[in-house]
């Protein structure tokens, strides 16, 4: 009888140890399917470009922010890749009157000596 109650004892146990490693799985896959990108965006020239960007970005399933600049001809966009691409994002940004480049790089200056 000891013996059934140590196996039912440690069975509970594992079965509690391997629900919660589930659901922390679950939470780290969530983060990793949300990317933020900052993309090129060409032809906005004031607040209103600014605006009509957001709002065309906005409207796509699984885009959780966008915020465009004119003065920086870009977008920053965070978005689930399990539920977008970055494509659908360009598309939308060329339907809306603009010209998607793709994601901004940074370029490191080179110091001279």
């Amino acid at each position: 009888m000891k013996h059934l109650i140590f196996i039912l004892l440690v069975a509970a146990l594992v079965a509690g140890c391997t629900g919660k490693s589930t659901s922390d799985n679950a939470s780290q896959a969530a983060a990793t399917a949300t990317k933020t990108m900052t993309l090129a965006v060409e032809g906005m020239t004031c607040t209103g470009c600014e605006n009509t960007v957001q709002e065309a970005v906005s409207k796509i399933a699984g885009v959780t922010s966008v915020k465009a600049s004119h003065l920086d001809s870009t977008a920053v966009v965070s978005f689930d890749t399990t539920k977008t691409s970055l494509a659908a994002i360009g598309d939308a940004i060329n339907e809306a009157g603009y010209v998607f480049k793709g994601e901004k790089t940074q370029v490191t200056p080179v110091q001279s000596k």
